[in-house]
């Protein structure tokens, strides 16, 4: 079993693993950025927002400012989608080339398989015919 274990990691492209880690870190570290700077900012706008949202009337001013508000938000939202998205696909690619390789990996060990178990009938009656010749009439 370690064998085959060791096959996997030795097949393994270090090489673009390597290369292709620290995108993946400044991916992963920039969306966590965005997302705790969003959480920090949403703590403050609805501070803000707060003392707007008692008032019984809103004015236009205080309309189009929560729209602008708003829109800036729709599109930081924007942003963090597509770095995720970005993130994600990187992660799903040397995901579907581990895979390819371990599917590559299991065809190898189901053709070294059969040719051990032909290895060991061949051995198994070498040592018939040698250990009792007449036994198995070749």
């Amino acid at each position: 079993m370690a064998i085959g274990w060791l096959k996997v990691i030795q097949s393994v492209p270090w090489s673009d693993v390597i290369s292709n880690a620290p995108k993946v870190a400044d991916g992963a570290k920039g969306l966590w950025d965005r997302m705790s700077k969003k959480v920090a900012a949403d703590t403050e706008a609805s501070d803000d927002v707060a003392p707007t949202q008692t008032a019984p009337t809103h004015t236009l001013e205080q309309l189009q400012s929560e729209l602008a508000a708003l829109r800036s938000s729709h599109l930081q939202l924007e942003t963090q989608m597509l770095g995720a998205t970005e993130l994600i696909n990187s992660l799903a690619q040397q995901n579907q080339d581990l895979v390819q390789r371990v599917d590559r990996l299991q065809s190898q060990m189901r053709w070294l398989r059969g040719a051990w178990v032909l290895a060991l009938l061949v051995l198994c009656a070498a040592g018939l015919k040698w250990a009792f010749p007449s036994l198995l009439g070749f």
